[in-house]
């Protein structure tokens, strides 16, 4: 019994000695509750002051987010001629583009031009051999003599009565039959011949000495290049404000430049299958462009000389709702506008803006109503800050230059 309370009175000491340790580190870090370490009467730290001033370390930072300066670059809305385009695609073709084929089976006997070669309307191109047909050609001939004097000499034997005029018809007869016999032999010697139906260019070969050909087969092919035309399908409303003596510009795929064709004539019809209507333009003989190429067409359906516009670059979209952002001294404000025509550059506004009002052109997708700016075109546009107009931008320079251009 005696033992069990000894126990009892160790393990009571050890506990008393841990509590009596820990209750001392704590008190030297601080943290016993009701005790601070430090000069006697100081007491704990003020909870709501500490909130106070956390409260106002956050609105430091708030303020310094409000005073954050976004760089931007300004255009100003000025007048200037804007011009709504429509854009297709097409391919040049030449004015006549021809297949000259064979009318009859033969061999090539004879070629006389290559592709690139310029020819003339009735020039000889090639020819196939024709040895039969040249002789029946001069049989006929000599026939057609023949019968020619023999129609002489019964003419005048006619005159003198010393025959009837029924022998002078059977003679005027057989003479007919050797004309039309000369003719079908010159046209079958004329079948062998391959002849150019008009002035142009060869652009394809596609026979060779010695090559046999049947009748209708492909053997050379004419462009006629004076002048190149275009064909579009366009949509009914767009072919509507297009008129005949209109100027396009064409861009072909291989040049850095472009060109300008003339419209040629506007179909009257309308394609049912496609709902389009088919616009020709002629573009003048221009050596720089080739049959089969590839070119963009660029048509104006409407032009506006005096019209109020802006950079594209500088609308701010959100759905079908258009706005820009308006620099008003170090500041912006968004304005929401109505646009209009626009071009590759421009855009026309109808309504919201002003003439010679600074937007914003670079630098929108760090801004809100109220953000201030750094511009960085400043000189370049001729902005300026007046601190005595509370506010507004200095418009008169830009304005008067706007209003010069």
């Amino acid at each position: 019994m005696s033992q069990h309370k000894s126990r009892r009175g160790l393990l009571i000491a050890i506990v008393l000695v841990i509590v009596v340790a820990g209750a001392g580190a704590l008190w030297k870090t601080g943290m016993l509750p009701g005790f601070a370490q430090g000069n006697p009467g100081e007491g704990a730290p003020d909870d709501s002051t500490t909130v106070a001033e956390q409260k106002a370390d956050g609105g430091d930072k708030e303020d310094k987010e409000k005073e954050v300066t976004v760089s931007v670059e300004l255009a100003f809305a000025s007048r200037r001629a804007i011009d709504s385009y429509y854009r297709a695609a097409s391919v040049i073709e030449a004015n006549r583009l021809v297949s000259l084929v064979s009318k009859t089976q033969g061999r090539i006997g004879a070629l006389f031009v290559e592709e690139g070669d310029w020819v003339h309307k009735g020039q000889v191109l090639a020819s196939l051999e024709s040895d039969r047909e040249e002789v029946q050609l001069r049989q006929a001939e000599l026939k057609l003599k023949d019968q020619q004097r023999l129609l002489d000499r019964n003419h005048a034997m006619l005159e003198e009565k010393l025959i009837s005029t029924q022998e002078f018809d059977d003679v005027q007869s057989r003479y007919d039959q050797a004309v039309a016999e000369r003719d079908l032999a010159r046209i079958a010697f004329e079948e062998k011949r391959i002849v150019a139906p008009f002035d142009g260019q060869i652009t394809q070969r596609m026979i060779v000495i010695g090559q046999m050909v049947n009748a209708a087969e492909p053997l050379l092919s004419l462009a006629d290049f004076s002048p190149l035309r275009l064909r579009v399908h366009l949509p009914e409303a767009v072919a509507r404000k297009i008129e005949a003596g209109q100027r396009v510009l064409i861009q072909p795929e291989a040049l850095d430049e472009s060109l300008e064709a003339e419209v040629e004539r506007v179909s009257p019809v309308v394609d049912p299958a496609t709902s389009t209507v088919r616009v020709t333009m002629r573009l003048d003989d221009d050596q720089r462009a080739r049959v089969g190429g590839f070119v963009k067409v660029r048509i104006t359906t409407d032009s506006h000389a005096e019209a109020l516009a802006v950079p594209k670059i500088s609308l701010v979209e959100e759905g079908s709702l258009r706005s820009v952002f308006v620099a008003e001294a170090d500041t912006v404000r968004k304005v929401e506008i109505r646009t209009g025509l626009y071009d590759e550059r421009y855009v026309e506004v109808l309504d919201g803006l002003e003439d010679g009002w600074f937007v914003v052109q670079v630098g929108q997708g760090g801004l809100r109503d109220g953000t201030r700016i750094e511009v960085l075109n400043a000189d370049e546009v001729g902005w300026s800050v007046d601190p005595e107009s509370q506010g507004t931008s200095d418009l008169d320079g830009p304005l008067a230059r706007a209003q010069e251009q």
